[in-house]
């Protein structure tokens, strides 16, 4: 038993000392967090979106939520949406307020996302009417453009639906002989759906329309009666 001690205080102590993180062998690469922001509008809440900034090299003009990965400073994935909002936003941080975690979102890019979900709670603008982004300071570097689309709108939206497929397949290295049960022959398919929401002239797919989809799906009678 006392080994068993000895090595649960040192286990502790090892694993107080770094942060978990994630296994390179393991589907997932990349983590992030994104925060769905609720903000008001002309006829009631609406949803804040990013328009990529073109000097991104990862999908440049594409629109997203904000968010980013999770810094040595965050104390979890929550902290760090909030955090990334407030420095892409130029938005103070205590002004957002955090209503909640919505289901994680696991891409087939191998990209994990924590999304959550908040309010703008600026209370000196927040009762003025809808907002002025020209008088945020968001950073330009970033975000190209910021925009809202009414809830009211959201929540009656039906995506349009395109299908991706996906194929994993075992290479020559592959050491079959080890577990003779599996079928060399067979490789692995799956399908999945990507939603398109086309508000005007602004399409918003891929991840991001992914999480709104299941936003709505989760949430979208209940917020009827705020829309």
């Amino acid at each position: 038993m006392d080994h068993l001690h000895a090595i649960a205080a040192w286990l502790k102590q090892e694993t107080c000392a770094r942060p978990a993180r994630l296994d390179q062998t393991g589907v997932v690469t990349r983590t992030a967090s994104v925060l769905l922001l609720l903000l008001p509008g002309r006829e009631g809440p609406e949803l804040l979106f990013e328009v990529r900034s073109g000097k991104l090299g990862w999908q440049p003009g594409d629109i997203c939520f904000p968010g980013g990965r999770r810094e040595r400073g965050d104390r979890n994935f929550a902290a760090a949406a909030v955090r990334e909002a407030s420095e892409e936003l130029g938005i103070r941080y205590k002004d957002i307020g955090l209503c909640g975690t919505l289901d994680f979102f696991a891409a087939h890019n191998g990209f994990m996302i924590y999304p959550f979900v908040g309010v703008w709670a600026s209370a000196q603008e927040a009762s003025s009417g809808p907002v002025d982004f020209t008088k945020w300071n968001y950073n330009k570097d970033e975000v190209a453009e910021l925009f809202t689309v009414p809830l009211f709108w959201l929540v009656q939206a039906t995506p349009r639906i395109g299908t991706a497929h996906v194929h994993i397949r075992r290479r020559e290295d592959f050491p079959f002989e080890l577990v003779p049960h599996l079928d060399p022959d067979k490789d692995f398919h799956q399908e999945y759906p990507i939603y398109f929401y086309q508000y005007g002239d602004r399409v918003i797919w891929g991840m991001t329309a992914a999480i709104l989809h299941s936003f709505l799906d989760r949430f979208g009678k209940g917020l009827t009666q705020f829309a």
